[in-house]
């Protein structure tokens, strides 16, 4: 006779000497345009906070019929709440009812423009963890913890549609490791991973918070660098390819040359009529890069005929 016992753990148990969890506030989109959007949560951790399609709003949001400042959160103080409308075009929706200022309650649903969809959250740090954990899940690679391939598609078309549009520019760089099935093959896979991740560690650390970093697939990575003319792209390029050419990569002891080669593309007004375009011509500069001996940048500034 098993003389095992069932152990039964408070929350207090398993979170430590934290609890009871200190809550706060937060809006989680449940619909959103893209479906890699849904889940993105936004704490409401200031005095006010505008949400809009404006870079200066503090929770930016793309969908048709959103005003570049749409409407706000904002905070009264002992926990309340209040939604108010910032003149929007289409309006701001509170549980369905059109509303110009309103209290927020937990569980209300925030409705602006066409398909976004906004929940009012109150949640503890274990609430918060575990949302924000389901979100990561789908819009990260498992390995890298960079963005994934489908949430970096999703984007990119977004913010090509919206600079070709307003004529703002925006760049593209892709790149790949070099000889990296020989490193497989070499030192093992597992020695494959380390390089990737040391890889995305080391490039996330030479660009700016604003660009857009994903494993794109494989070896191969995607940098969207917003805002970005062909010169800069070039120069951030560079950055990173020194970075990894600079770093020491060790597995297990064994030191491992690794370099990468990189393709660089850019959006002049209406040269490219959509993203995939784009996405071309990086990798055309990328393989030009690798027939040109490798560990080096390519792009049009600086490509031969």
């Amino acid at each position: 006779m098993s003389d095992e016992k069932t152990a039964v753990h408070s929350i207090s148990d398993l979170l430590g000497s934290a609890a009871p969890q200190q809550q706060s506030a937060y809006l989680i989109v449940i619909s959103a345009k893209s479906a890699s959007g849904i889940g993105r949560m936004f704490k409401l951790d200031r005095s006010e906070s505008v949400l809009g399609r404006s870079v200066e709003a503090q929770f930016q949001v793309e969908d048709d019929g959103i005003s570049r400042k749409h409407a706000k959160v904002v905070s009264l103080g002992d926990g309340r709440f209040q939604l108010v409308d910032l003149g929007s075009t289409n309006g701001t929706f509170l549980n369905g009812l059109k509303v110009n200022a309103a209290p927020l309650y937990d569980g209300d649903k925030i409705q602006i423009g066409s398909n976004t969809v906004l929940k009012f959250s109150i949640q503890d740090q274990l609430e918060e963890a575990y949302q924000r954990s389901i979100y990561e899940s789908a819009t990260r690679d498992g390995l890298t913890r960079l963005y994934n391939k489908k949430y970096f598609m999703e984007t990119l078309r977004k913010e090509f549609a919206y600079c070709l549009r307003h004529r703002e520019p925006m760049s593209l760089v892709m790149f790949d490791v070099d000889y990296f099935k020989k490193i497989n093959d070499v030192y093992g896979h597992p020695a494959g991973d380390y390089v990737l991740t040391r890889i995305a560690q080391r490039v996330s650390d030479t660009i700016r918070t604003e660009d857009l970093f994903a494993r794109y697939g494989g070896e191969e990575f995607a940098l969207m660098l917003r805002e970005s003319g062909e010169e800069q792209a070039l120069s951030c390029a560079e950055r990173c390819r020194q970075a990894v050419d600079r770093t020491d990569f060790i597995f297990s002891g064994t030191p491992i040359k690794v370099t990468i080669s990189l393709g660089v593309a850019t959006l002049h007004d209406s040269d490219f009529a959509q993203a995939e375009e784009l996405i071309s011509a990086a990798d055309k500069y990328l393989y030009r890069a690798k027939r040109a001996g490798r560990n080096r940048v390519d792009g049009k500034a600086i490509s031969g005929p």
